[in-house]
């Protein structure tokens, strides 16, 4: 593969990440409070709460992950206690679907732009 077909294809990758990057931090500055409004009787989302709440953008990255990471395994969440099951069953399922797709196509547009670098 030459070097130009190289270029081209990571600059089809890269102006989507970039794109996706930018919702992605829209999305945290907007959703993370809403969302865990939804999850009032989880101890796991208080403590995230009070551990990364005087990081800024950066915390609520943090905060905005962990809740989704949580919300993508509910039986291992709810079972070692991290989250309450009422609180995941009335989840809204489009903010769900908010919070999956923003941080599954991050996460695949990175792992992405790693393989075309890894392959040239």
């Amino acid at each position: 593969m030459s070097h130009e077909s190289r270029t081209l294809i990571a600059i089809f990758i890269f102006v989507p990440f970039l794109l996706s990057a930018m919702w992605l931090f829209y999305m945290v500055h907007v959703y993370t409070e809403r969302a865990e409004a939804f999850m009032k009787n989880s101890s796991f989302i208080q403590a995230n709460k009070s551990l990364y709440f005087r990081m800024g953008l950066i915390g609520k990255a943090m905060r905005n992950g962990l809740l989704t990471l949580a919300l993508l395994t509910p039986s291992v969440a709810a079972k070692r206690g991290l989250l309450v099951s009422d609180d995941v069953k009335s989840f809204p399922i489009g903010l769900k679907c908010i919070l999956f797709c923003s941080w599954g196509s991050s996460c695949v547009f990175s792992v992405a732009l790693v393989a075309v670098d890894f392959f040239s």
